[in-house]
């Protein structure tokens, strides 16, 4: 099942959801994503992401065991507004130097066939970001 259909049918239209986006080591191709809530339960109970700690346990493990790293992260926003919030810019998914965050528009209710309309926002350290232009972003959606 393709990311954006996944993202839609677990927010259920109505709440946020997301993802890990995974490749081999040292390749920019995103080849797999694990959801937030396969790793956390309860990470979409309250509407909105809230990703508990004792979830990179098992991130970590599949990670480790299948030889990939966790090259950005993606979460869906209600609306067109795809900014990041107060929450996402201090609370980043994995706090390491040149992570990328990516951010949905609508839920992910629309086939997205391109980034366009997608925030992309690149984890500076010390709670900076610095927004990524669609056109020179790297990453291969699967």
């Amino acid at each position: 099942m393709s990311l954006v259909r996944e993202l839609r049918k677990r927010g259920h239209g109505e709440r946020e959801s997301g993802a890990f986006l995974l490749s081999k080591h040292a390749s920019s191709q995103i080849t797999k994503f694990i959801c937030y809530d396969d790793l956390d339960p309860t990470a979409l109970d309250s509407g909105i992401i809230v990703f508990q700690g004792a979830g990179f346990v098992p991130l970590w493990d599949y990670c480790n065991a299948k030889q990939m790293s966790v090259v950005a992260d993606v979460h869906t926003h209600s609306d067109k507004w795809t900014g990041q919030s107060h929450s996402d810019r201090t609370h980043p998914m994995i706090g390491q130097k040149g992570h990328v965050a990516m951010i949905m528009p609508h839920f992910a209710r629309r086939n997205l066939l391109s980034l366009e309309g997608v925030g992309i926002y690149e984890y500076a350290g010390n709670h900076e970001w610095c927004s990524r232009p669609k056109g020179k972003f790297k990453l291969t959606l699967i």
